[in-house]
């Protein structure tokens, strides 16, 4: 096993024995990851998934119970970090010059002004200043985080000026999420970054608690790669999403042919209460994979065969199947399908919603989603 927040390449002849392997995640610990994933496609086709749950949602309305993640865990699923309240973890650009005395941030996405009171470091590579959030909202020059007090320093939004959260609420993000799942009895060693934002001190940080990151794709090149265990690089791995929208059958059928052909470990991911993403699309995309002969694997199982972890075990389960005759498919970044009305204590306001999360407040906002998803080129 690898020294935690090491940067691991390792190759192996574990791998050479299959047609490749699999993993397919689902975000954000939904309901339907247990109706409509595992009961009505992985569970009849008796292979394996992982769910990537915000850990303050367990067991709210229209989300994962306790119970079910240990019921997943025990059919061989893996339960994946997605951290605590599904906030956006990477850095975000800001858009417009600040003076000193300047309030407002005007920022491609607001998402970081939804919680009171949090902190971020404003940065152009040369200087910094650190600020503290008030709200955000915007108008007809864009998105903006409002701010309780004055910059105090001058920044020039041509030098490539972001603004992050400080490593304190990163830090948090990551280490609380696993605690917080790990305590409900199942074993988390694995993660997937809240609409794909993985930020250069996020991507630093991140191995201090994690073995892999599923959608680290913006760390290695791009999105939709696949990856020979000879060229893994922990703890950044790049994912595919799979639903209808994002990826024809053509191109599915093309990325599965890929892992085949090259023996390699390729992730897919989406949204199981996406309407574009019902059971029969996850069925038909298990059934592609087996008749490749590709192995349906956990993340963790998976990076196991490559000799490249040893933070657990669950229950593997394979495929067999005869095998028959990278498309630039991105991480989905999704906003709110509904939003709910129940909010958080402690950091504090609830986030980002998909259908049914009462847990799951009004904070995001539609445009916030939007302009992150235009930033991740979504």
């Amino acid at each position: 096993m690898a020294a935690a927040g090491a940067t691991l390449v390792v190759g192996t002849s574990a791998a050479q024995s299959t047609n490749g392997k699999v993993v397919f995640t689902y975000d954000d610990g939904p309901i339907e990851d247990y109706t409509h994933a595992y009961q009505r496609a992985h569970r009849e086709e008796r292979v394996p998934g992982c769910v990537a749950v915000p850990s303050a949602g367990v067991g709210t309305d229209g989300s994962l119970s306790a119970a079910q993640l240990r019921e997943l865990e025990a059919d061989g699923w893996e339960i994946m970090s997605h951290s605590v309240y599904h906030r956006a973890l990477g850095a975000m650009a800001v858009t417009e010059d600040v003076v000193p005395d300047d309030r407002k941030l005007y920022v491609e996405s607001n998402l970081h002004g939804k919680i009171e009171g949090d902190r971020l470091v404003v940065n152009d590579g040369s200087q910094s200043a650190t600020v503290t959030v008030r709200g955000r909202g915007s108008d007809e020059r864009g998105e903006f985080v409002t701010l309780d007090s004055e910059v105090g320093t001058s920044f020039a939004a041509d030098d490539g000026v972001t603004e992050r959260y400080v490593d304190e609420v990163i830090r948090t993000s990551l280490r609380e999420s696993r605690t917080q799942l790990e305590e409900y009895g199942v074993t988390v060693t694995n993660m997937v970054m809240p609409y794909g934002a993985y930020g250069p001190r996020t991507r630093e940080l991140a191995g201090e608690y994690y073995t892999a990151v599923a959608n680290g794709g913006l760390a290695i090149g791009g999105r939709g790669q696949l990856h020979r265990a000879e060229d893994i690089t922990l703890p950044h791995l790049s994912r595919a999403m799979f639903r209808k929208g994002k990826m024809t059958e053509t191109e599915l059928g093309e990325y599965l042919d890929g892992v085949a052909g090259n023996n390699a470990l390729g992730i897919l991911g989406g949204h199981s209460w996406h309407e574009r993403l019902p059971p029969s699309r996850i069925k038909t995309a298990i059934r592609m994979a087996k008749e490749r002969g590709i192995d349906i694997v956990t993340l963790r199982d998976a990076l196991s065969s490559f000799d490249l972890t040893g933070n657990g075990t669950t229950q593997t389960t394979q495929t067999t199947g005869t095998r028959s005759a990278g498309t630039g498919t991105t991480d989905d970044g999704l906003e709110a399908g509904q939003q709910g009305t129940t909010s958080q204590s402690s950091e504090t306001t609830a986030e980002t919603g998909q259908p049914g999360f009462g847990w799951l407040a009004t904070v995001a906002g539609v445009g916030g989603a939007a302009a992150l998803r235009r930033r991740l080129g979504e």
